[in-house]
């Protein structure tokens, strides 16, 4: 009787043991809760808010929205309607839960509430060839980043490679960007008007075609405003870079081409524009560009295009004077004229960067020592060991030699690298800095600087290198 009443006490200690143990758990364990984006719009949403309770005991629940990670005794909890609506504005927000006995459980699921996506439009109306660009866009998204998938129109245009747009060939693509049913797309033109920089001037083709047309030429134009802009409209820089633009990125070397003229009468008697220079802003690859020619000789032709055909029949030195195996003579000779396209002379292309970049000295020449021209800016200082080790050469500076003129485009330790147009076009050439390396070039050697510190305003985001 005694071993009886010993098993029923244990068998009842047991049960209330399991009984205890049953609604601790049941009591302990966490709903499960999440939310479901009903509708939105680019600035709110309206969400509902499940609450899924795995224990046996239904309990009843009191839900609260707030910004606060922990919430406190200000949250407003109200009591949990599966069917109940909540609007709310872009922003984080948490989900806190209470149970029936008061006790809050501060969720883990967050309603990253940012309601659309939009990629920021890109800088510049079109890309060379082989960049690379950031996508940059505001996530006003449900979801995390990792929920976005990118993707383009044509890959072989552009594609996308850990986030970034490649541009692989010319054309247009639609690059889009989306996550749970919400995207937006921008468009990317990829051009071979102008390439990444490119030091190797020489292997350039010499321009001698028609390569765009008007709207092709207003892009490159505004490419090249857009980065004078940057680097400085009217400053040391923006002179550097409308000079890098047009000597490292452009893909053709601009033929020289004798000037007929000058649209300065004071200093030539001839008025002459767009023939051997281009006294005007961006670049002159199209007709539309006659309509600011305001004096014409030979014209007007635009870069690129001849002054005369050739009606003889002897085409035995073409390639020679195309590649810029004229001598001096040869200038100003009919066939000259005929196998040479329009490009820039020397003063030409030094004008053309100060005047893109808001300097206007007037369509001046290079001059030399005692004459007039662009040798009279500056401080004109005679090459020598002692200048080109020392620190006062800067991007943007002149040099030249009697009737020439180029400027420097690049400062290194050991190099100068100098952009001019010579008989063989434009080109650009590192130097290393001892005269022994500019005298390689024998009568066409330059022979002094022209600091121009006393001729800029102020330097702009001015940069040693490209």
């Amino acid at each position: 009787m005694k071993k009886r009443k010993i098993v029923i006490l244990l068998f009842i200690l047991l049960l209330l043991i399991g009984l205890s143990l049953f609604f601790l758990f049941n009591l302990l364990s966490k709903p499960i809760i999440g939310y479901e984006v009903l509708d939105h719009d680019d600035a709110s949403a309206t969400v509902r808010i499940s609450i899924e309770d795995k224990s046996l005991l239904k309990r009843s629940f009191s839900v609260a929205l707030d910004h606060d990670a922990i919430s406190d005794n200000g949250t407003d909890f109200a009591p949990y309607d599966p069917n109940q609506t909540y609007a709310i504005e872009a922003g984080t927000y948490y989900i806190h839960v209470k149970d029936a006995m008061g006790k809050t459980i501060d969720s883990e699921s967050i309603i990253n509430s940012t309601l659309s996506i939009h990629l920021e439009e890109l800088k510049y109306p079109f890309y060379p060839i082989g960049e690379e660009l950031e996508l940059n866009c505001d996530l006003l998204t449900f979801g995390q980043d990792e929920d976005l998938k990118f993707s383009s129109s044509d890959q072989n245009v552009a594609f996308i490679r850990e986030n970034k747009i490649i541009t692989n060939s010319v054309g247009t693509a639609t690059i889009t960007v989306s996550s749970k049913g919400i995207s937006d797309s921008i468009n990317i033109e990829v051009t071979d008007l102008y390439t990444l920089i490119d030091t190797d001037s020489m292997n350039k083709p010499i321009l001698h075609e028609t390569i765009c047309d008007y709207e092709g030429n207003r892009k490159l134009d505004q490419v090249l405003e857009m980065k004078i802009d940057e680097a400085g409209y009217q400053t040391r820089a923006g002179v550097v870079a409308a000079a890098r633009f047009l000597a490292l990125q452009f893909p053709y070397r601009l033929a020289y081409f004798a000037e007929t003229g000058k649209l300065d009468n004071t200093v030539d008697s001839r008025r002459s524009d767009g023939e051997g220079r281009y006294y005007h802003k961006g670049f002159y690859l199209s007709e539309e560009k006659y309509d600011d020619i305001v004096a014409s000789i030979l014209g007007p032709k635009y870069w690129g295009q001849y002054f005369k055909e050739d009606t003889t029949e002897d085409h035995s030195r073409d390639e020679e004077y195309l590649d810029g195996g004229l001598v001096v003579s040869d200038i100003g000779t009919n066939l000259y004229l005929m196998k040479r396209p329009n490009g820039l002379d020397c003063g030409g292309f030094v004008s053309w960067c100060y005047y893109n970049a808001g300097y206007d000295f007037g369509d001046m020449g290079a001059g030399g020592p005692g004459s007039y021209g662009m040798s009279m800016l500056g401080e004109r200082v005679n090459i020598t060991d002692e200048l080109l080790q020392s620190d006062r050469i800067r991007c943007g500076d002149l040099c030249g030699f009697t009737g020439h003129v180029g400027i420097v485009i690049g400062i290194e330790e050991d190099y100068i690298w100098i952009a001019d147009t010579i008989r063989t076009g434009t080109k650009v050439r590192r130097y290393e800095r001892k005269v022994e390396s500019f005298n390689e070039l024998g009568d066409d050697a330059f022979t002094y600087f022209m600091l121009m510190d006393d001729e800029y305003l102020a330097d702009g985001n001015y940069t040693e290198m490209w």
